[in-house]
C-alpha cells in the first residue's frame, strides 16, 4: 500500500489511484494485513480488498480467510466494518481456491464456506467494542 501511496502521488489525478490488498500475499510479506487495510483507508486508497489466508511463508495458498489465523481475520473484518468500508463502491473479494486433492463435486464448497465464515465475522464484528 506504501507503493500505491507514492504512485497516485505523482499521478494527474491521485484520486483516481487505489490498491488491491490481499490479506494472503500480506501474511506472505511476514506483516499484518488488518495494519495494511487501515492505513489504506485512512488514505483513501482502499479501492479492493481480497480476504484470504496463509499458512507460512511458502507460496500462495489461497486459503479461506480464517482457517489459519481466526484473529487475524475477525481483525480485518472490524476494521472494514468499523470504517463502512463497500458503501462507497469499494469491493470485498474472497480470493480462495480448493486444494488440489478436493474432488470436483466438493471444489465449490470452499468458496462457500470462505462467504460462510466472513458472514460470521461480520456478526461478531458488530458485537464487540
Amino acid at each position: 500500500m506504501g507503493y500505491v501511496m507514492a504512485i497516485s502521488a505523482a499521478t494527474i489525478d491521485p484520486s483516481r489511484v487505489g490498491g488491491n490488498l490481499e490479506s494472503a500475499h500480506v501474511i506472505l510479506a511476514g506483516l499484518a494485513p488488518v495494519h495494511k487495510i487501515g492505513f489504506a483507508l485512512a488514505m483513501g486508497k482502499l479501492m479492493m480488498v481480497h480476504l484470504n489466508d496463509q499458512n507460512g511463508i511458502e507460496y500462495d495458498q489461497d486459503k479461506s480467510s480464517g482457517v489459519e489465523n481466526l484473529r487475524t481475520a475477525f481483525n480485518q473484518v472490524k476494521v472494514l466494518r468499523e470504517n463502512g468500508y463497500g458503501g462507497h463502491g469499494g469491493y470485498i473479494g474472497l480470493d480462495v481456491k480448493a486444494m488440489r486433492t478436493t474432488k470436483n463435486g466438493d471444489s465449490y464448497r470452499h468458496p462457500e464456506n470462505g462467504l460462510n465464515i466472513f458472514r460470521a465475522l461480520e456478526k461478531k464484528a458488530g458485537r464487540f467494542d
